[in-house]
C-alpha cells in the first residue's frame, strides 16, 4: 500500500483505513473505523494534518518568540556593560559623564580637530581647492555623472 499510487476510490479508502487503524493503533476491523465512510475518514485525515500543521506554526512562533526577547536581553546588556565601561573610562579621565553623542567618531570634537588639520595640510600641500569636489552626502549613490 505505501507504495502504490491512490488512483482510484477503493485504493483511497484503503489507504485511509490503514492511516486511521495506524495513527489510533485500533485494528482494521475495529467496529468504529467500519462505521466510517470513505469522506469521514478523509475528513479525519485532513483535520489532523490541518491541527498538526497549526500546532507546528504556533510552536515555531513560541520559539521565534522566545529567540527575540534572548536576542533583546543580550544587546540590553551589552548596552549596559557599554555605557558601564564608558562612564569608568570618563571617571579616570576626569571629564563629565560620558553620554551616547561621543561614541559616534564624527561628533567627537578631536576626531573633527583632526579632520580640520588633515585638511589644512593636504592644500597647503595640493593648493586650496583640495577637498572642493568630495560629495560628503552619503544617502544616495550616484555613477558620477550630473544630471
Amino acid at each position: 500500500m505505501a507504495h502504490q499510487d491512490i488512483d482510484n476510490e477503493l485504493r483511497l479508502d484503503a489507504y485511509l483505513k490503514h492511516w486511521w487503524s495506524t495513527t489510533f493503533n485500533r485494528p482494521l476491523k475495529d467496529p468504529i473505523l467500519l462505521s466510517y465512510t470513505t469522506e469521514e475518514l478523509l475528513y479525519e485525515y485532513y483535520e489532523r494534518i490541518e491541527r498538526q500543521l497549526a500546532e507546528q506554526v504556533q510552536a515555531e512562533q513560541e520559539t521565534d518568540k522566545i529567540d527575540n526577547k534572548k536576542i533583546q536581553d543580550t544587546l540590553d546588556w551589552a548596552e549596559k556593560e557599554e555605557q558601564a565601561e564608558l562612564n569608568q573610562l570618563n571617571k579616570k579621565q576626569g571629564n563629565k559623564e560620558f553620554t551616547k553623542e561621543y561614541l559616534d567618531p564624527m561628533d567627537d570634537p578631536a576626531n573633527k580637530e583632526w579632520v580640520e588639520k588633515q585638511l589644512e595640510d593636504a592644500k597647503k600641500l595640493y593648493g586650496e581647492d583640495f577637498g572642493e569636489d568630495i560629495d560628503t552626502d552619503f544617502g544616495e549613490v550616484t555613477d558620477g555623472t550630473e544630471t
